[in-house]
C-alpha cells in the first residue's frame, strides 16, 4: 500500500507540474511604421496545427497568453502583413516567457484566399476617451464622416446636424489633435470622406484656460478627434464629386487637402440643393434628404494648422491654426401645425391649426485664428482673433385658425376643409392671416490673449487672461395681419407694423489666476475677473395702420391714403419721414442700454493620490447692473445688484486603463433678465400679449452627473453608464391667461417649483464568435421630467391686462403638472467579411405622459423602427449598398399622423481607373416613395404636431474622382477606394473586399 501510495502522490505531483501554465508576452510591431499593431492576432499552435490559446495585441501591441508546458508553435498575424511563425518550447523552469519584439512586414503580394484571424474592435474605451476604429465599419462608397458617425454605438445624429456621443452633444471636431474649422461641426460631418480616417476618438476637451493654467473650470465640452492615416498626412489630396439627379438635384463639390507631420491644409467649395446644410453634396452624404425644407447651399471654406515641430512647453515651440469660410444658404420652408393647449380643470383645450409659408436666405462670412508660442519652457503665450460677419432676409405667409373644440371630430383637414359645421357650433374662435418680410446684417470682432508663466517645476504659475468684443447689427421687419373674432361679431383687427431694431455692444475682461502646491499631490488655485460689458438696443415700432384709420376718419392731412384703404399698403411701404414719424407706435418702442460690472472669485482644491483625483471649489459672482430704459409714458433708470454663487465637485478614479468612474455636482444661479423685472406691457402682437413682472426672483439649479465604463480587450467588449439629474428652485416659468371669446393670451413670468429630471444610459458593445466576425451593440436609454406650469380656462381681460397683477393672474390660473417618461432602445447586429457586410437593427422609443387636471395631456405615443442594411462587394470592382427600414408611429391624435412607412435606399457603385480613383454611382433614396416629415413635441401647457416640407424620393448619378499626390506607400495604397477598401482602408496594400481586421 505504502509503494501504491507513493506512487500515486508522484504521479499527481508529476500531473501538477505538467498541469502548470507558463505565461507568454511581448510587443507586436508595424515594420513600415516603426510602432505597435494593435488587434494582431497572436496565437500558439499545437504540433498538429490545432489551436491551444490565442488572443489580439492591446492598443500598445502588447499581449499576454499562458498555456501548459510543451512545444509550439507561435503564430502572429494580421491582415495585409506576412504571417510571423516561431518554435517555441515551454517549461515549467520558466514560468515567464519574455519574447521581446516581433516585427510584421507588409506583404507585398496579397494572395485572393488570405486568412483572416481577427477583426478590428469597434469602440475601444482608455479611462473616460472612446476609441472607434474607421476600418471596423462600412459605408456606402464616397460617404463622408457624417455616414460612419451615424454608426458608432452610442452616437446621435439629429436632422438639424447636432451631434451626440452617449448622450453628450459634441461641440468641436479636431483632426490629429488640431482645430477643424473651429466650432463648425458640420464642415467635418458632410465633407471629410472617411477613407482618410483611421480612428474616432471622443473624449472631453478642457478649455484652453484649463489646459495653460491647470485651473478647472468648468467649461469642458465634448469633441470628435479624427486621426488620419499614416501614409495619407505626406502629400496632397484631392477628392472632387459632381452629381446630377431627378426632380432637378444636383451637387458638386471640390476638396483639396494637403496634410504632413507640420501642416494640415483643406480647402472645400461646393454647392448642391439636396439638403447637405454643411454644404457637400451627393457622393460624400449618406441616404435621406431630412426635414427642415428644402435648401439650396453655397460655400467655400480654408482651414490650415502648421507648426515648428518642437514639442508643447519647449522652448521656441510655435502652431498657427485657422479657417476662413463663406457660406449662403437659401430655404424654402412650408410647415403645417396642430396643437392644443392645455387649459385648467373643468375646461376643454384650445386647439389651433396653422400653416406657414417661408423663403429666406442667410449669408455668412467668419474667420478665426489660434496662435501659441512658448518663448522659453516657463513661459506659454496664446492668441485668439475672431471675425464673423452675417447678412439674412425672409418673406413668409402664414394661416392660423383657433377652435374651442377638437377641430377633427368635425373634419379632416381643418385649414381647407369647410368649416361650416364649426362655424355653426361656435367652435371656431379666430383666424389670423399674416404675412412678414424682414432685413438684417450684423458684424463682430473679439479676441483673447493668455500668458501662463510656470514659477517652478512642482505646479506653482500664474496666468493672465484679457479678453474684448464689438458687435453691431441692424435689422428691419415689416408684417401685416387680419385677424376674425368669430365670437365677438365678426369683428375685425388690422394691423401693419414696420420695425427698426439697431444694436450695438462691446465689452472687455481681464483675470488673473494662480496655482499653489501645497502637499504632495495637491493644489490650492485661486483666480479673480474683472468684466466691463455695454449694449445698446432700439427697437422703433411704427403702426403704418393708424395713417390709414385717420384717413378713414376724414383727416384731409391722410387723403393721399385713401387709395390704400380696400387692401391697406403694400407690405414694405414706407411713407415719408414726417408721416413715419406720425405713425410711431410708442406703446410698443423701446430703447434700453446696459452697463455691466461683473466680477468673480474662483477658490479651487485640487487632489490626486494614485488613481483616485478630487476636484471641489466654490465662484463668487457680484454684479451691477444699470439699465437705462424707455417704453411709452415709462423712462426710468433702474440699478440691480446681485451676489451669485457656485459650487462644484469632481470626483475620478480609475480602476483600470481602460476603465473609471466619475462623479460630477454643480449649482448655480440663474437672474431673470432686467425686462422681466419691468412692469411694462408689450402688445405688439394682439393675440399674444406679455407684461413683466418685478417679483420675480433668481433661480437656482442643482446638477447631478455619474460615469462608469470599462473595456475587455480580448474579448472587444465594452460598456458604459451615466446618469444625469437637474433640479431647479424658483424656475422661471410663465402663466399665461387665455380668453375663449378672442383667443386671446396674456403671459407674465413666474417663480414656480416642481421642475426636475432624470436620465440615464447603457451602451453595450462586443465582438462574437472566435474570428469577431460578428457584433452586437445596444444604446438603452430613459428619461424623466416632471415640467410645471400655470395653465387657465378663461379671462375676459380686454384691458385690464394694462393694471393687472401676478397675484391677480394667479387667482385665474392653476398649477399644472406634466410627468413623462420617455424610454428608448437601439439595437444592431452585425456580419461581416470581406465580401459582404450585413446588419439588422431596431429602434424604439416610447412616451408616456400624464397631467394631473387635463386627461387630454395624457399620451401614450410610440415610434419604433426595424430593418437590414447590406454592402456588397462584387467582382470588377462593383460594390451594392442598400438598407431597408420600416419606420412607425403610434398613439397620435390625428389619424394620418399614425403612419407606417417602409424606406428603401439603394446604391450601385463602378471603381475604374489606375488605382481605383475614380467612381460612378448611382443613388436613390427612398424608392417606395413613403417618408414623410412629422415630429411631436409635449410641454406642460401645450401639446405641438408638426409637417415639414422636405427633400425625399430622387435619383442621382454621382462621378467621383480622388486623387492622392506624393504620399507615403500606405497612402498611395489606402487613398483610391473602390469597392476593394474599407472606409478606413488598410495598413497596407488593399486586399479585396472593405476593411479588414485593421
Amino acid at each position: 500500500m505504502k509503494k501504491l501510495g507513493m506512487f500515486l502522490l508522484l504521479a499527481w505531483i508529476a500531473f501538477q507540474v505538467s498541469a502548470q501554465k507558463i505565461a507568454v508576452s511581448g510587443t507586436i510591431m508595424d515594420g513600415e511604421l516603426n510602432e505597435p499593431m494593435a488587434s494582431a492576432s497572436v496565437a500558439l499552435l499545437k504540433a498538429d496545427s490545432t489551436l491551444a490559446t490565442g488572443v489580439n495585441t492591446d492598443m500598445n501591441g502588447k499581449f499576454r497568453l499562458s498555456a501548459k508546458s510543451g512545444s509550439y508553435i507561435l503564430r502572429v498575424s494580421f491582415m495585409g502583413y506576412r504571417t510571423v511563425y516561431k518554435n517555441l518550447t515551454l517549461t515549467t523552469q520558466t514560468p515567464k516567457v519574455a519574447l521581446g519584439q516581433i516585427t510584421l512586414r507588409v506583404n507585398s503580394v496579397l494572395l485572393k484566399g488570405a486568412e483572416v484571424t481577427a477583426r478590428l474592435s469597434k469602440v475601444e474605451m482608455k479611462e473616460d476617451t472612446f476609441v472607434y476604429n474607421s476600418s471596423a465599419y462600412r459605408v456606402p462608397e464616397g460617404s463622408a464622416l457624417e455616414e460612419l458617425v451615424k454608426k458608432l454605438p452610442g452616437a446621435e445624429v439629429e436632422e438639424d446636424g447636432t451631434i451626440k456621443i452617449n448622450g453628450k452633444e459634441v461641440k468641436k471636431i479636431m483632426v490629429d489633435g488640431k482645430e477643424f474649422f473651429d466650432n463648425d461641426t458640420k464642415m467635418a460631418m458632410k465633407n471629410l470622406p472617411t477613407n482618410i480616417i483611421d480612428k474616432i476618438k471622443a473624449y472631453d476637451k478642457q478649455s484652453d484656460y484649463s489646459k495653460m493654467t491647470g485651473i478647472d473650470d468648468g467649461e469642458e465640452e465634448t469633441v470628435l478627434d479624427l486621426s488620419i492615416k499614416k501614409g495619407m498626412n505626406q502629400g496632397w489630396m484631392t477628392n472632387t464629386d459632381l452629381g446630377y439627379g431627378t426632380e432637378n438635384r444636383y451637387t458638386g463639390k471640390v476638396m483639396v487637402n494637403r496634410f504632413t507631420d507640420r501642416l494640415q491644409m483643406s480647402l472645400i467649395g461646393s454647392i448642391n440643393n439636396t439638403n447637405d446644410q454643411g454644404f457637400p453634396g451627393g457622393g460624400f452624404r449618406g441616404f435621406g434628404g431630412g426635414n427642415s425644407g428644402q435648401v439650396t447651399s453655397k460655400m467655400v471654406g480654408l482651414n490650415f494648422a502648421w507648426e515648428n515641430g518642437k514639442k508643447d512647453r519647449e522652448a521656441g515651440a510655435f502652431e498657427i491654426n485657422g479657417n476662413v469660410r463663406y457660406s449662403f444658404r437659401n430655404t424654402d420652408n412650408w410647415s403645417t401645425v396642430n396643437s392644443e393647449r392645455f387649459l385648467s380643470s373643468g375646461s376643454s383645450s384650445s386647439f389651433g391649426n396653422s400653416e406657414d409659408r417661408s423663403l429666406s436666405g442667410a449669408t455668412n462670412i467668419n474667420a478665426n485664428l489660434r496662435l501659441q508660442w512658448s518663448p522659453d519652457t516657463m513661459t506659454r503665450i496664446m492668441f485668439r482673433p475672431n471675425f464673423s460677419y452675417s447678412k439674412n432676409y425672409s418673406n413668409s405667409n402664414s394661416l392660423s385658425l383657433t377652435f374651442n373644440q377638437d377641430p377633427y371630430a368635425y373634419v379632416t383637414n381643418p385649414l381647407k376643409d369647410d368649416l361650416s359645421k364649426l362655424f355653426a357650433d361656435s367652435a371656431v374662435v379666430n383666424q389670423n392671416k399674416n404675412e412678414g418680410s424682414s432685413n438684417s446684417d450684423s458684424r463682430s470682432f473679439d479676441g483673447m490673449l493668455m500668458i501662463n508663466r510656470r514659477l517652478n517645476s512642482t505646479g506653482r504659475n500664474i496666468t493672465l487672461r484679457l479678453n474684448g468684443g464689438y458687435s453691431d447689427s441692424e435689422s428691419t421687419s415689416f408684417s401685416k395681419s387680419r385677424t376674425n373674432y368669430y365670437l365677438q361679431d365678426a369683428r375685425e383687427d388690422y394691423n401693419h407694423q414696420y420695425n427698426l431694431n439697431p444694436s450695438k455692444s462691446y465689452n472687455y475682461s481681464a483675470d488673473l489666476s494662480y496655482s499653489e502646491p501645497i502637499f504632495t499631490g495637491a493644489n490650492l488655485q485661486f483666480s479673480y475677473k474683472f468684466q466691463y460689458r455695454y449694449s445698446d438696443s432700439d427697437r422703433t415700432m411704427y403702426s403704418l395702420d393708424s395713417l390709414l384709420a385717420k384717413a378713414a376718419d376724414g383727416d384731409e392731412q391722410f387723403e393721399q391714403f385713401l387709395k390704400y384703404q380696400a387692401d391697406g399698403f403694400p407690405l414694405t411701404f414706407v411713407p415719408g419721414e414726417d408721416f413715419l414719424e406720425l405713425c410711431k407706435n410708442y406703446r410698443n418702442s423701446q430703447y434700453a442700454t446696459y452697463t455691466e460690472y461683473n466680477q468673480e472669485a474662483n477658490a479651487m482644491f485640487r487632489y490626486r493620490l494614485g488613481e483616485f483625483k478630487l476636484n471641489a471649489g466654490v465662484s463668487f459672482q457680484p454684479q451691477k447692473t444699470y439699465m437705462d430704459y424707455q417704453k411709452g409714458d415709462m423712462d426710468t433708470s433702474v440699478v440691480r445688484q446681485v451676489f451669485n454663487w457656485a459650487p462644484r465637485v469632481d470626483l475620478r478614479y480609475k480602476i483600470s486603463k481602460t476603465s473609471m468612474v466619475r462623479f460630477r455636482y454643480s449649482g448655480r444661479a440663474g437672474q431673470p433678465s432686467m425686462t422681466n423685472l419691468l412692469d411694462v406691457v408689450d402688445d405688439s402682437n394682439p393675440l399674444s400679449i406679455s407684461r413683466g413682472n418685478p417679483g420675480l426672483k433668481p433661480s437656482w439649479t442643482n446638477t447631478f452627473f455619474m460615469f462608469y465604463n470599462n473595456y475587455i480587450p480580448d474579448l472587444q467588449r465594452g460598456w458604459v453608464f451615466h446618469m444625469n439629474a437637474q433640479m431647479v428652485n424658483n424656475s422661471i416659468s410663465t402663466a399665461m391667461l387665455y380668453d375663449e371669446a378672442t383667443g386671446k393670451t396674456l403671459s407674465m413670468p413666474m417663480n414656480i417649483n416642481g421642475n426636475w429630471n432624470t436620465s440615464g444610459m447603457v451602451m453595450f458593445n462586443t465582438a462574437l464568435g472566435e474570428k469577431k466576425y460578428f457584433n452586437i451593440s445596444t444604446f438603452t436609454n430613459v428619461r424623466y421630467n416632471n415640467e410645471v406650469g400655470y395653465v387657465s380656462s378663461n379671462a375676459d381681460f380686454k384691458d385690464v391686462y394694462a393694471t393687472i397683477t401676478a397675484d391677480e393672474i394667479l387667482k385665474q390660473t392653476q398649477k399644472s403638472i406634466t410627468r413623462s417618461w420617455n424610454l428608448g432602445e437601439r439595437l444592431n447586429l452585425n456580419f461581416r467579411n470581406d465580401l459582404l457586410d450585413l446588419g439588422v437593427n431596431g429602434n424604439i422609443n416610447y412616451q408616456h405622459a400624464r397631467n394631473d387636471i387635463q386627461e387630454n395631456a395624457n399620451l401614450d405615443t410610440y415610434t419604433f423602427s426595424y430593418g437590414a442594411s447590406a454592402i456588397i462587394n462584387m467582382p470588377w470592382n462593383m460594390s451594392l449598398s442598400t438598407d431597408l427600414t420600416e419606420e412607425s408611429r403610434r398613439g397620435y391624435n390625428d389619424a394620418s399622423m399614425n403612419t407606417n412607412e417602409l424606406i428603401w435606399n439603394a446604391q450601385l457603385s463602378q471603381s475604374f481607373l489606375k488605382g481605383n480613383a475614380a467612381t460612378v454611382s448611382v443613388q436613390w433614396y427612398d424608392i417606395l416613395r413613403q417618408r414623410s416629415n412629422i415630429s411631436r413635441t409635449l410641454s406642460a401647457l401645450e401639446r405641438r404636431d408638426s409637417w415639414t416640407n422636405a427633400i425625399n424620393s430622387y435619383v442621382m448619378v454621382h462621378f467621383i474622382y480622388r486623387l492622392n499626390l506624393m504620399g507615403g506607400k500606405e497612402g498611395r495604397a489606402g487613398m483610391p477606394m473602390g469597392p476593394g477598401g474599407g472606409p478606413g482602408g488598410h495598413r497596407g496594400p488593399a486586399p479585396l473586399g472593405f476593411g479588414g481586421p485593421r
